[in-house]
C-alpha cells in the first residue's frame, strides 16, 4: 500500500495537521510551526510561532534569518 496523499484518513501525517507539538520544551499548534521555528536559535523569534496556523507559520518561516547549521539539522 502506498500513501500518496495527506488528506482524508491520512491527514494526521501532514505537517499542516492541527495537533499540539512539543519541541525543545515549547508547544506549537502543529508540526509545521515547530519546524519553521526550529530555523531560528533566538527563542524570542521562536515564540512568534507558538500560536500560528500551519499556513501562517510557513509564510513567516520564509522570512526568518536561518541558523547557520540549518541545512545540517533540518
Amino acid at each position: 500500500m502506498t500513501i500518496d496523499s495527506f488528506r482524508g484518513e491520512y491527514d494526521f501525517l501532514s505537517n499542516f495537521y492541527s495537533c499540539p507539538v512539543e519541541f525543545e520544551g515549547q508547544t506549537f499548534l502543529n508540526s509545521e510551526a515547530a519546524f519553521q521555528a526550529a530555523k531560528c536559535l533566538d527563542m524570542k523569534v521562536r515564540e512568534d510561532f507558538f500560536n500560528l496556523s500551519a499556513g501562517q507559520a510557513k509564510r513567516k518561516g520564509r522570512k526568518v534569518e536561518l541558523r547557520e547549521d540549518w541545512e545540517t539539522v533540518k
